[in-house]
């Protein structure tokens, strides 16, 4: 569970930075717009958005047949995300080019850089929350911990003076347990 959950970690850190040196590129083609060949990039872009597609829907598709399983895994999770937002900048990509082309607005380039960049950045902090509650053994609830340690103190005269709860599976839990 946790190397799914350090590779997931991975994959949000990646899109994080990748969001921002979108944004900083995304600037700069605002301040000294640059030539674009429009004919080139829209080929690339169409190109690099059926292959992410492709890829979203095979990820897609094997997240299913993990069952329940694939909700918690973050490296599949990850890989996803990763896949989407490369989909998603290829879209803002390909209507920036086509609005520069047809009417002129160069500008776009930058701006759609930029509408992409948050886009990707809001998906890869949540990736990066989830894992990282995982990675850090947050992620279990205070009730769970409490029933824990209810069903603990209840069985005899045992006092659990420290508790680390932790997913292993999908249903599955460790414990560090320290009892008086």
């Amino acid at each position: 569970m946790a190397r799914r959950s350090l590779g997931g970690f991975a994959s949000g850190v990646g899109l994080a930075v990748g969001a921002v040196l979108v944004f900083v590129e995304s600037i700069d083609r605002l301040v000294s717009p640059v030539e674009i060949h429009f004919d080139q990039a829209l080929l690339v872009a169409g190109v690099g958005l059926v292959v992410n597609l492709l890829s979203a829907a095979l990820l897609h598709d094997q997240g299913h047949h993990h069952g329940s399983e694939h909700h918690h895994d973050h490296n599949l999770r990850g890989a996803y995300l990763h896949v989407l937002a490369d989909a998603l900048t290829s879209l803002f990509a390909i209507g920036a080019l086509l609005a520069g082309k047809y009417f002129g607005w160069a500008w776009m380039d930058g701006v759609t850089g930029m509408l992409a960049s948050v886009v990707v950045a809001r998906w890869s902090l949540g990736l990066i929350r989830d894992t990282g509650a995982v990675l850090l053994d947050a992620e279990v609830s205070e009730e769970r911990k409490r029933q824990v340690i209810d069903a603990i103190e209840a069985d005899s005269d045992n006092l659990v003076c420290d508790l680390h709860l932790w997913r292993v599976g999908p249903t599955q839990f460790g414990a560090i347990i320290s009892l008086v």
